[in-house]
């Protein structure tokens, strides 16, 4: 008897080891705009980060699983780089259940200054989870899942991509008197700059409608 197997989509996240250099970028990117304040935002100096990386990351996460939403627009648009910050953690601090206003999102770790494990190893500490990132979202017969990295010093540079409608979680650690720092941003549709028609085999008005067919 045979047997074919379906995959129905699911959320995707892709997790990439940047270069060197582009962390030494980025760890200068978060220097030179620090304010002093937990989170702070960074501006992608002549572009390189979007170029060197970004560009590359969205066009193999659309040639592997398509865009993560079905367009309800006209027109197609292309996307552009909308919110780039820097976080800066203490212990016990952490990012309640949350997802991104936008098409995609990423993080990036540069620093993570404990390991998830030796987290875990702490007598009675009821902390489920701790130290890690959580990614949660609800499978095809609707029950929740949930997705954890358990992080440690292996994930400095590691950079995770994903739809930006998916719910994560960065939970606390108790271990370390250093700071967890990331870096995370968005991708977002660029509404002023339509491209071609999504439908080019029904013809539109002057005014983008269907008001031809009445006259």
């Amino acid at each position: 008897m045979e047997s074919e197997v379906i995959d129905l989509p699911t959320p995707r996240i892709l997790k990439f080891k940047l270069k060197e250099d582009i962390l030494d970028h980025l760890s200068k990117l978060s220097d030179k705009y620090d304010d002093g304040e937990q989170q702070w935002m960074l501006i992608d100096d002549n572009n390189r980060f979007r170029n060197e990386v970004l560009n590359t990351v969205i066009g193999q996460y659309i040639n592997t699983y398509n865009i993560p939403f079905s367009p309800k627009t006209t027109f197609c648009h292309s996307f552009t780089f909308q919110k780039f910050w820097c976080n800066r953690m203490s212990k016990g601090e952490y990012q309640a259940l949350h997802n991104h206003d936008a098409v995609f999102s990423f993080i990036i770790w540069l620093k993570i200054p404990f390991s998830c494990e030796k987290e875990r190893e702490v007598f009675d500490s009821m902390h489920p989870e701790p130290g890690s990132v959580s990614f949660v979202y609800s499978d095809i017969t609707g029950i929740h899942r949930k997705h954890s990295f358990l992080l440690d010093d292996s994930f400095d540079g590691t950079m995770l991509f994903f739809p930006s409608d998916l719910f994560h979680i960065v939970n606390p650690f108790f271990t370390s008197d250093s700071f967890r720092i990331s870096i995370a941003g968005d991708i977002a549709i660029n509404s002023l700059n339509p491209g071609e028609p999504l439908n080019t085999g029904m013809p539109l008005g002057p005014m983008n409608s269907q008001e031809f067919l009445t006259s």
